[in-house]
């Protein structure tokens, strides 16, 4: 018995004058890890950018969350290399990508507006290396010179659709420009999600006919992030939405499943990334 042919993907070609920017994909919440409890808490909403950054931008968004909800932690990793600009009276700024868990604490009540830009995206506005945002916050004026405590307060006193208005104007003012790689970047991205078979680096370069090293490079000068933590993000968050699907998981048979050589290897991975064993998560989830 043959191998089936691989895949072999067209790189994306550049859009000419008048046609349209890459669409809007719409927000998808798999990196909550109770999504559950997510949606009892906290109220949450996006707007699609308009043609001339979508390039850059996949939406704004904005959460919003009041008293009556009592105190809610919500724990969340990121399933794509993202970068985050964020408004709210607590704190404002710049979230890099996040390897690991993180935990958004909602107490009382309270706003946030915020900017997530496609894998790469940033990479146009940031001036230096994108491995200096990973696993950080960094204050809005490391790029953006309007956004200090005055900037940023009279965009919080505008009504949401106002506020994602200036934050538009402001991003289009630094007439950010987009190289061909960051297309190609993300054309891997969603095949890497969608497509049986892109499991390893080796694979993915031959299904785009890039060099493992092209990949390599490219997904550091863009993204600051390699490849290979898109593809384990991709197993593990595939084993927890399987895990809230069931009220009795089958562990051995997900482990097996996502391509794991042990049970003991797929729950180090797990608890590394998410914070908790499978089981533990299984225990803590909002029925």
């Amino acid at each position: 018995m043959t191998d089936a042919p691989r895949p072999v993907f067209q790189k994306p070609a550049e859009p000419g004058a008048g046609e349209p920017r890459v669409p809007s994909e719409p927000y998808d919440p798999r990196g909550r890890l109770d999504p559950a409890g997510f949606a009892r808490h906290v109220q949450f909403r996006t707007v699609p950018p308009p043609a001339d950054l979508q390039r850059f931008i996949e939406h704004f968004w904005v959460i919003r969350w009041d008293s009556t909800f009592g105190h809610y932690d919500s724990d969340e990793v990121m399933h794509r290399p993202y970068v985050d600009i964020f408004l709210s009276v607590q704190e404002s700024g710049i979230q890099g990508t996040f390897r690991g868990k993180r935990t958004y604490s909602a107490a009382g009540s309270g706003r946030i507006i915020g900017v997530r830009f496609r894998p790469g995206g940033f990479h146009a506005f940031w001036g230096g290396r994108m491995a200096d945002l990973q696993d950080k916050v960094v204050p809005l004026t490391s790029v953006f010179a309007w956004a200090d405590a005055k900037g940023i307060a009279a965009i919080l006193a505008q009504d949401d659709e106002a506020a994602i208005a200036t934050l538009l104007d402001r991003l289009r003012a630094a007439a950010p420009v987009a190289d061909d790689t960051l297309e190609e970047i993300n054309a891997i991205i969603s095949a890497v999600e969608t497509v049986e078979g892109l499991t390893t680096v080796a694979a993915v370069g031959e299904a785009f006919e890039r060099s493992e090293r092209w990949l390599q490079q490219a997904f550091r000068d863009h993204l600051g992030i390699g490849l290979k933590w898109l593809l384990q993000r991709k197993r593990l968050l595939a084993a927890a939405a399987e895990i809230r699907s069931s009220d009795e998981p089958d562990w051995v048979g997900i482990a097996y499943e996502l391509g794991y050589s042990s049970q003991q290897h797929f729950i180090t991975d797990f608890r590394t990334v998410l914070g908790a064993t499978p089981v533990q998560y299984h225990k803590r989830l909002t029925r």
